[in-house]
């Protein structure tokens, strides 16, 4: 099946807010099977948004709105949709009781505006939000597919797990689908392009790359009538991939994050960390605090200020932290430090330290760039993953 995205908010377009909607969708549409075909955004106005519907399920099987199902009167994704199928909007009273109720849990008397966030048309089937006030809705009428979303994330990505992916997967004819997303780290996009250069191209498996803020990453999907017959290839096309990359390149898979996987290794070895950045400035800490092994395995962590010093006044420290600290490993992270002030490139180090033995990794980042400064974040995480897997087999 064919797919469109529209997301919908006048402060899209005026570059108030950034669509991350979008891009999550793109990334989940080919587990499914699904071709994303065209995404756009379209401001309030009912009339533009029809038209963007219209024109849509012309081309394609199923359409995804994201956002303008809030309460105000410039929220019309419904009335767009209902407009399109040419049905009437009605309160639904188990909706509409289950919206009072999330205002009376927090004290608040429900506002009279936030009623038609209680509608449906006949053809319409809710999809339940309970991180907000704003059911979507999934519409299948025609042979044509409608399913409107909430536009913020910690709304649209549960919904989306948990409500439409499996009504998607309903509708894909009876073919069986598998995915694997293997992530790299240390090979360029194109030496990858040339070391798998045989699996590109191919139909089925198909093989995609991607250059993300961790890496590099290979995502697989493969198509077949059977289940084990789809994850069969997928198993095929992976051996492949680790044969020809290397073992050492590869550092998760799916929906493996830096942090998830460095807490994983740590906590399956018993092992604390300590953590002293200077060029992150913090950012490897908070990456680590949002997992929930954070706990079992984060020790302490430090913050020296990030400024700029020419690399032979740099020295090294020989402890990352303090004579008290009693962490198992320690990650230090240096300033950047610059051969030439006057350029803007230079080397960050990460020095991680074991009672035994220590290791030290150089990279080349940018000053005063916050993008930079999240893939050495990323980098930092993954030599420890690296670090770990090698000392503490």
């Amino acid at each position: 099946m064919d797919a469109e995205i529209i997301a919908v908010g006048t402060e899209l377009l005026m570059g108030e807010l950034v669509d991350s909607n979008s891009a999550f969708l793109a990334s989940e549409l080919p587990k499914l099977g699904m071709s994303l075909k065209i995404a756009v955004k379209i401001g309030d106005d009912i009339n533009d948004l029809l038209k963007g519907i219209e024109s849509a399920l012309i081309r394609s099987d199923v359409v995804i709105t994201t956002g303008g199902l809030g309460p105000t009167s410039d929220d019309l994704t419904r009335e767009s949709i209902a407009k399109f199928f040419e049905e009437e909007m009605e309160v639904d009273p188990t909706l509409l009781n289950d919206l009072e109720d999330n205002f009376a849990l927090r004290g608040i008397k429900m506002p009279n505006p936030n009623i038609k966030q209680a509608t449906l048309i006949p053809s319409s089937i809710p999809l339940p939000n309970p991180n907000g006030t704003a059911p979507g809705w999934f519409v299948n009428k025609d042979g044509k597919i409608v399913i409107a979303m909430p536009g913020p994330p910690m709304e649209l990505i549960p919904m989306w797990k948990n409500h439409v992916v499996e009504k998607l997967a309903a509708l894909s004819g009876g073919i069986s689908i598998a995915t694997k997303n293997i992530k790299t780290f240390g090979r360029s996009e194109g030496e990858l392009d040339e070391i798998l250069s045989h699996l590109f191209g191919q139909e089925n498996p198909y093989l995609g790359i991607y250059s993300k803020q961790d890496g590099i990453h290979l995502r697989a999907i493969a198509k077949s009538d059977t289940d084990s017959e789809a994850t069969s290839l997928i198993s095929q096309i992976e051996h492949q991939i680790i044969e020809k990359v290397g073992a050492d390149f590869i550092w998760g898979q799916d929906d493996d994050t830096p942090a998830m996987v460095a807490t994983s290794f740590l906590r399956s070895r018993n092992l604390r960390l300590c953590v002293t950045e200077s060029y992150t400035g913090g950012a490897v800490c908070g990456l680590i605090s949002e997992c929930e092994l954070f706990d079992e395995v984060f020790f302490q962590g430090l913050i020296k200020t990030p400024v700029k010093k020419p690399i032979i006044d740099y020295q090294e420290p020989n402890q990352s932290c303090n004579d008290s600290c009693k962490a198992d490993l320690h990650l230090n992270i240096s300033p950047l430090l610059l051969e030439d002030t006057n350029h803007n490139f230079g080397t960050v180090l990460f020095k991680i330290s074991s009672q035994h033995t220590t290791t030290c990794i150089s990279g080349k980042y940018r000053t005063g760039n916050s993008r930079m400064r999240q893939r050495a974040s990323n980098h930092a995480l993954i030599e420890l993953i690296r670090f770990i897997k090698s000392t503490y087999k």
